[in-house]
């Protein structure tokens, strides 16, 4: 038995965007390659290779603190880096 899901993106500039889902809302900073998702409960943050369908997802934190924001933003621009000097 299959289920319904509901999600729209609402770009915000270049690198942010809002997220909408039926089970909430949240903020995405990043670039295709390199993503940080913060939501009210956890912070999540996602490195792949543009175009290619493939991605390595992990949770950085299970609170959306602002330490722990600034903490993912530099681990998923050192992770983009790699990505694009492996990419290339």
């Amino acid at each position: 038995m299959g289920f319904f899901r509901f999600r729209k993106v609402v770009p915000l500039g270049r690198f942010f965007r809002i997220n909408v889902s039926k089970t909430g809302t949240s903020l995405s900073v990043g670039r295709p390659g390199a993503t940080v998702n913060v939501r009210k409960d956890r912070v999540d943050g996602t490195v792949g290779v543009p175009g290619s369908g493939l991605s390595y997802k992990e949770r950085l934190s299970n609170r959306g603190c602002a330490s722990v924001v600034v903490f993912a933003l530099m681990h998923a621009s050192s992770l983009a880096a790699v990505v694009v000097a492996y990419a290339r």
